[in-house]
């Protein structure tokens, strides 16, 4: 990497970080996600705005890559600290609501997709059809997970259980997403010799949750705050390695790890991270965006956009609501539900490069799909308002008779667990010290 390079991607940093604060706090000046005005500013200094050639020099296309790298440290760090905000005991509280709505919001939209892909879509295919329909549905059948965190976050509900219904549902339909995915790009390049690696996730899994995990909670107890801080981060990026390499993608690892960590020492760790997080998680939305060319779009474009944007919000929403009271959900928590799910950005926007990089779909259809992960973004505030969340909500969701015995059986079940534990660790230390 040359010196000029250097002084350019520094620079370019800081005009990443600039215009994608000044248009997030525009965003939430409007009560949307600080995301939407971070897409936008990408979207604003590419192609559609500045033209090819002013937006290559300010972005020139040999810096880009770099750019990407240090984006994806911070989408690994904002994925840690995210996992430390979900709780744990939520999956087994609800672990029925849990499976069936993020069955359904993948597989409602994932199908239409599948289906649009193949009608209306059809002049955008660039090689095989049945890869090119498979991917388009995976590509609207996805719920974006970071962007989904940022929203509750911003709306108080984080805590809350939707809220962290609302999460787990996501990092399911993710994973289901990314093994899609995985299947898909198996089938269009079979000569890779890759996909064995899929099958060392169960494993993985095993290793982090009874290896890692007690490995953490023993750190936890003497190890420095700046030690847990390095920890935290060093170990998000190294399981994100992990699963970039098996190929469920580096979200997935960092997420787990802050998963694992011990929630004893979250506070502090959580604000280190959360600064690093800041400072280079905007420049993947603007790299996305340089990518987009609204200039090139035609009347018929327009069309497919309309319907692309229908198919993906009917899909999510029919799919989520059904399946939520399905599961005994209430009419509003369930829309609730349904309206977080609908939410697409970050990983929406991984999945559309990786389609566009190995050239499953072209620039005029990604251009198409990233403005819908923006426009079905931009409608989750105000479905959210609409429905009343949280003011109308948390009395209605508390009371939901399904989730909270479940919920309360979990609890029950858990704490007798610790206190049986317990109880055989001080009859274990009785035992020893009587006889020594």
């Amino acid at each position: 990497m040359h010196s000029s390079q250097i002084v350019t991607v520094f620079l370019d940093l800081v005009v990443i970080m600039a215009v994608a604060r000044v248009l997030g706090w525009l965003a939430e000046k409007v009560g949307q996600p600080a995301v939407i005005g971070e897409i936008t500013a990408g979207i604003l200094v590419g192609p559609t705005v500045l033209g090819a050639d002013l937006s290559s020099a300010l972005f020139p296309p040999e810096i880009r890559p770099y750019l990407s790298l240090l984006a994806n440290v911070g989408v690994a760090v904002f994925m840690f600290v995210a996992g430390l905000e979900l709780d744990r005991g939520m999956f087994a509280g609800a672990r029925r609501s849990i499976s069936v709505v993020s069955a359904a919001a993948y597989l409602f939209p994932f199908v239409l997709g599948c289906g649009v892909a193949a009608i209306a879509l059809s002049r955008h295919a660039t090689g095989d059809r049945l890869n090119f329909a498979l991917f388009v549905g995976c590509a609207l059948a996805v719920t974006a997970f970071p962007v989904l965190v940022r929203i509750l976050h911003d709306r108080g509900l984080i805590r809350t259980r939707l809220g962290q219904l609302s999460l787990a549902c996501a990092a399911l339909v993710d994973i289901l997403a990314w093994s899609a995915l995985a299947v898909v790009l198996a089938v269009a390049h079979p000569a890779a010799g890759t996909q064995w690696r899929l099958f060392l996730l169960i494993p993985l899994v095993a290793v982090t949750w009874w290896v890692v995990r007690p490995a953490l909670a023993r750190l936890a107890e003497v190890g420095t705050e700046q030690t847990m801080i390095v920890v935290g981060v060093g170990g998000a990026l190294l399981l994100g390695a992990v699963t970039e390499w098996i190929g469920l993608h580096l979200i997935f690892g960092a997420f787990a790890f802050g998963v694992v960590f011990p929630r004893t020492r979250r506070t502090s760790v959580e604000s280190g991270a959360r600064v690093l997080s800041s400072v280079l998680l905007p420049g993947f939305f603007v790299v996305s965006g340089l990518a987009v060319d609204l200039g090139s779009l035609d009347r018929t474009a327009v069309g497919e956009l309309t319907v692309i944007v229908v198919v993906a919000v009917a899909g999510k929403l029919l799919g989520v609501y059904l399946a939520g009271r399905a599961t005994g959900l209430r009419p509003r928590p369930a829309a609730a539900l349904a309206a977080l799910l609908n939410t697409r950005g970050l990983t929406e926007l991984v999945i559309l490069n990786v389609g566009l990089g190995i050239g499953i779909i072209g620039p005029q259809l990604y251009s198409l799909l990233v403005v819908m992960a923006l426009v079905t973004t931009a409608m989750t505030a105000p479905a959210l308002r609409v429905i009343g969340v949280p003011e109308r909500l948390a009395d209605e969701f508390g009371d939901d008779e399904h989730g909270d015995e479940e919920s309360e059986r979990a609890s029950a079940e858990s704490a007798a667990g610790e206190d049986e534990t317990a109880a055989r660790d001080e009859s274990r230390a009785a035992d020893s010290g009587g006889r020594h």
